[in-house]
């Protein structure tokens, strides 16, 4: 897929993963959850991939309404046995996630989302992935 750029994403493919690069720099409020949920979901269907790195590299501040996006884009890539890795976080938004347990350092808490801590080392895990499956798996290298 050559890479298309939607409102709030551009999106392209490597290795077979696709790159959902998330371009608003503060993601908060309902308008941008649902168009960028539906601007997501629509980049999967059309790219016709089941791993996918969303990255967060331009996202200054996210609010809570930003979970419902890869909340449902995880739901739909569960149900094919697709993978979701994020990247790119900044501290704050890093924050955002450690403290809603959305993602782990490490510790007890199995967290809903693998990161990493840019592109290309999501990009080379995903790609290096035999199979698909293993959603949750926390990543010993933390995002920032």
């Amino acid at each position: 897929m050559p890479e298309k750029t939607y409102r709030y994403l551009q999106c392209r493919t490597e290795q077979d993963v696709l790159v959902l690069t998330i371009t608003e720099a503060r993601v908060q409020g309902d308008e941008v959850a649902e168009d960028l949920r539906q601007e997501m979901l629509a980049a999967v269907d059309e790219s016709g991939c089941g791993k996918v790195v969303i990255d967060f590299r331009h996202a200054e501040y996210l609010s809570s309404a930003a979970f419902r996006p890869l909340l449902a884009l995880r739901r739909k890539l569960q149900e094919t046995g697709g993978r979701i890795m994020l990247c790119g976080l900044s501290e704050t938004v890093g924050d955002v996630f450690y403290t809603t347990r959305m993602i782990s350092d490490g510790g007890t808490v199995q967290p809903l989302f693998d990161m990493e801590p840019d592109e290309a080392a999501a990009i080379a895990r995903l790609a290096s992935a035999g199979g698909v499956k293993g959603e949750g798996q926390a990543s010993a290298t933390p995002g920032f």
